[in-house]
């Protein structure tokens, strides 16, 4: 509703060219005139309001103001944002600034800042530039105003439709309401002082050691200054004018007859070792610095496990076919390990951070569970679970302290494929991807692999397939059956590690719930003309599961069958059925001569 209301105030900005425009400056406003009530609407002469009401939204203070009669006041909800525009021809001006006085009172019960963001336009509102954050204020009396600046970017310079946004928004924390917002005694004027502008005021950053964090953005724009801009990062933080690439302590921005366009610059923490780094931004030019940016950082240590590998060339080769609910918190399957992180929508740059520790029966909040026969699924919520409920000190915990990082996830199996001759062999994963509940969020499972343990990062060194490898979610109880093989690379390796990384990609609502199953190794051989062939035939196994009876398999194979400690009990050739009668109750590997391995379960 927010987004289709600020689409609609747009469009009516679009066609404003009937409306008065300030032409003249230096000019002031005290909002002393009558407001015009309604939406998307001149409620002053050169003045635009999203919503202007009586006493709530947009209005007229006549209660709380710094000089006059009146004010501008805006209070903002959870669904509505205060936005207010100034319309201004700048043709024969530049190096424009806006300066006003302003402060917050207290409204309702409420802990939550009002933030003011100002920002630009020069196409009548299409497009906004110089985003700035100006203030931040408490959902308090505050006794007395402050002066407030704004800079408008060069861009703006001799500029015919130019409007300058006021935009009151809820602080991000803090419960029920939020503060109003007065705004008295605005000023705009052509200034000749030099300018710096930044688009924030304060970042955090949160870090897992081993990798930089994503990047934020600050906007940096100057004018009437006489050198380049100069940045400065704190210790532990780093900056560049590139987002991928450059970064370092310092920028040099280079200015051009004294100005600088609108540039951005990207900030990341890439600690060292984990702790809390504070420090200051800066930016400073020739007798001149800008108002410091306040960096804050945290750096975990992750706390994974990288699972001992498994040797592809032992038979039947690797096997993860079931895990039961009932399998202690904690545990992982045989070469195997289960990654959580601290995200609920996670995307595959998520850093993963620490191990699982959790049952596998929980049925609400995010959590990795046993499906028995149908392998071990992922499912996030909105939130991680209760911290007692996992170490079993309050295991029917509802409130109070959750685990950090217990979200799902990636599911981590290790290889050791030394003795696999490169030359004439290569290594192939067969895997079942579920849908275990399809919901409403699409989700997927990713497959990457990496070569060694990137020592023992778990965010390291981690590569996509030539061809993306990938589940995505289906409908209820749905399946695919895929084989995915590891590149050359791969062969010949102490270690090689593959994981299914549990994935948002898009959607509202609830997430999905997704199952890695029935994971098996074959080595697929080389022809003597180095070209691959696929010798083997896929084929089905029906009844199965199966009551102790003949199951057949839809084409004749070579086969051999292992229980779950590895041991051979049937080997036949050719056959097209199995005779299970004298079997004991439990899962079964039916592996062919070409490599293909399937689950078989006898109840």
């Amino acid at each position: 509703m927010i987004k289709k209301l600020l689409y609609t105030f747009s469009l009516l900005l679009l066609s404003t060219a009937g409306f008065s425009q300030i032409s003249t400056l230096p000019a002031s406003e005290g909002f002393e005139t009558t407001f015009t009530q309604g939406t998307a609407i001149e409620f002053i002469p050169n003045w635009l309001g999203s919503t202007v009401a009586a006493s709530n939204k947009i209005f007229q203070d006549l209660t709380d103001f710094n000089t006059g009669l009146a004010a501008l006041s805006m209070i903002p909800t959870s669904a509505f944002n205060g936005d207010v525009q100034v319309k201004l021809n700048l043709t024969s001006y530049q190096s424009v600034a806006v300066s006003f006085m302003a402060k917050s009172m207290l409204n309702g019960i409420g802990t939550r800042d009002v933030v003011l963001t100002m920002s630009t336009s020069i196409d009548g509102g299409t497009t906004w530039i110089a985003s700035s954050q100006i203030a931040s204020l408490p959902n308090a009396n505050q006794t007395s105003f402050t002066t407030y600046s704004y800079s408008l970017p060069v861009e703006a310079n001799n500029q015919a439709n130019v409007l300058v946004r006021f935009y009151a928004t809820r602080g991000a924390t803090g419960t029920s309401t939020a503060a109003k917002l007065v705004i008295d005694d605005v000023l705009i004027q052509q200034v000749t002082t030099p300018q710096i502008t930044l688009s924030q005021t304060a970042l955090t950053f949160t870090q897992v050691l081993g990798l930089p964090t994503q990047t934020q953005t600050v906007n940096v724009s100057g004018s009437n200054l006489s050198g380049n801009i100069n940045l400065t990062a704190p210790a532990n933080f780093e900056i560049s004018t590139s987002a991928t690439s450059g970064f370092s302590s310092s920028v040099s921005l280079p200015t051009t007859n004294g100005n600088l366009l609108v540039t951005p610059v990207y900030v990341r923490l890439n600690a060292t070792a984990a702790g809390t780094f504070t420090g200051n931004l800066t930016a400073m030019s020739s007798g001149i610095s800008a108002p410091a940016i306040a960096l804050t950082g945290s750096c975990i240590a992750p706390t994974v496990t990288n699972p001992a590998p498994f040797d592809v060339t032992m038979p039947p080769g690797y096997s993860f076919t079931s895990w039961d609910n009932t399998n202690a918190a904690g545990t992982f399957p045989p070469n195997m390990a289960l990654w959580s992180h601290a995200t609920a929508d996670p995307d595959l740059n998520t850093p993963f951070i620490e191990n699982w520790s959790c049952l596998y029966n929980l049925t609400s909040r995010s959590r990795f569970t046993g499906e028995g026969t149908n392998g071990i699924s992922m499912i996030n919520t909105g939130a991680s679970q209760f911290t007692g409920v996992c170490d079993g000190t309050n295991p029917t915990q509802t409130t109070g302290t959750t685990i950090a990082s217990g979200r799902a996830g990636a599911i981590v199996i290790a290889l050791n494929t030394v003795g696999v001759n490169p030359a004439i062999s290569q290594v192939s994963i067969n895997w079942t991807g579920r849908t275990i509940l399809q919901n409403v969020k699409v989700c997927a499972l990713r497959m990457q692999y990496r070569i060694g343990t990137a020592q023992g990062n778990p965010n390291a060194g981690w590569q996509e397939f030539p061809t993306t490898q990938e589940y995505i979610s289906g409908a209820d109880n749905s399946f695919e059956m895929k084989t995915t093989t590891l590149p050359s690379s791969c062969s010949n390796q102490p270690v090689v590690q593959v994981r299914w990384v549990y994935y948002f990609v898009s959607g509202t609502g609830l997430r999905a719930q997704l199952a890695l199953d029935d994971v098996s190794t074959s080595i697929v051989s080389l022809s003597t003309n180095n070209n691959f062939t696929y010798d083997s035939i896929d084929f089905q196994i029906y009844p199965n599961p199966t009551a102790k009876q003949i199951v057949h398999l839809s084409t004749a194979q070579n086969i051999e069958v292992f229980d779950l400690t590895g041991k051979i009990i049937l080997s036949q050739k050719n056959t097209s059925t199995i005779d299970t009668t004298s079997f004991s109750a439990g899962i079964y590997s039916v592996k062919t001569d070409t490599g293909i391995t399937k689950k078989l379960i006898v109840e």
